[in-house]
């Protein structure tokens, strides 16, 4: 491995000082025993590019959604940390720390979808995971695909693996084993302007083939802006075309099942979402910024993170959706 190679993995030790520049990692977990999901992800911020905002959402047992958000100057080296997080890169490919120590707020998903996140009463998390892969990392950019949409942040770099840890809140213990993860990494200019529709979907399934898709619609373009993916078996990926995908169009439209249709060397896959676990609701606005539920001042994209059941050619498995949707924002 080329230290140029491994050098793209870590956040750049100088940031560009560039319109609409974002370096971007992200980390989503699935615990289906203790039913908790996070997504994480820290991002530099458009204003000023040596600050780097730090974002949390973890969906509760008791279906409660904890928020965190600062924002901090600590990123260097391997460790990309703004205030309260560590997202490190223990070893190139296949391993990542990811921690949390600080106050976070809780809200349920209605209130978060009826008036957004608001604050109020904070209280103290404490969160350590480790990613460990189960897939070899896959390069967008390898793939050929072109990026058209301008949101993305320039073609992704994304793993498949498993986290174990443990989570403390208000005074309760989780320990964290074996649950499904998906981390991301990316570079470039991100105007979601244009922005109208997503589906990036990930998973894997019991007899070891796993999967991964990026689609995505702008205003202006007809047709697909991006549409990239892959099948993962036995190590390898398998470059894919998307024959049938599911957007979203409104507010209504979270826990909605899907079917995803794919085709690569190794044979087609039709792939169901039978059940959806849990839904994190997040809104994204231009300049790109991202917060948990809805946002009541000005026009926003309403995503939505979701754990979900799968199921193909009678296997079942697990996965990671996020769909959104918008009107023109720009």
């Amino acid at each position: 491995m080329t230290a140029a190679e491994i050098s793209h993995e870590y956040p750049l030790a100088k940031q560009l000082d560039s319109e609409l520049w974002s370096e971007n990692f992200a980390l989503a977990m699935s615990d289906t025993i203790n039913e908790i999901s996070m997504l994480y992800s820290i991002g530099t911020w458009y204003d000023d590019t040596s600050i780097w905002r730090e974002k949390l959402s973890i969906q509760m047992p008791d279906g409660h959604i904890l928020i965190g958000r600062n924002y901090g100057r600590n990123t260097g080296g391997s460790v990309v940390s703004g205030a309260l997080s560590r997202y490190e890169i223990i070893e190139h490919e296949k391993q990542v720390r990811m921690q949390w120590n600080g106050p976070v707020w809780s809200h349920s998903f209605d209130e978060l979808m009826t008036r957004g996140f608001n604050g109020g009463l904070a209280r103290n998390l404490n969160l350590d995971v480790h990613f460990e892969a189960t897939t070899p990392i896959w390069d967008m950019k390898k793939d050929g695909q072109k990026d058209k949409t301008g949101i993305t942040g320039a073609m992704h770099t994304e793993q498949l693996g498993r986290c174990h840890g443990s989570l403390r809140y208000n005074g309760q213990n989780w320990a964290i084993s074996k649950a499904l993860s998906c981390r991301d990494h990316s570079r470039g200019k991100r105007d979601f302007a244009p922005y109208k529709t997503h589906c990036w979907i990930n998973g894997e399934f019991e007899n070891g083939r796993a999967f991964q898709l990026y689609a995505a619609e702008i205003y202006g373009l007809d047709g697909p802006a991006l549409s990239s993916a892959t099948v993962i078996e036995d190590g390898v990926h398998y470059p894919a075309t998307i024959t049938h995908v599911e957007f979203i169009s409104g507010h209504d439209d979270y826990r909605k099942r899907q079917t995803i249709g794919l085709e690569s060397a190794i044979g087609k896959m039709q792939i169901e979402v039978t059940r959806v676990r849990s839904c994190l609701p997040v809104s994204v606005v231009t300049p790109f910024e991202a917060q948990a539920g809805i946002i009541k001042d000005r026009d926003y994209g309403l995503i939505f993170d979701e754990t979900v059941d799968l199921l193909w050619n009678g296997h079942t498995g697990l996965g990671w959706s996020e769909r959104g949707w918008s009107k023109k924002l720009g």
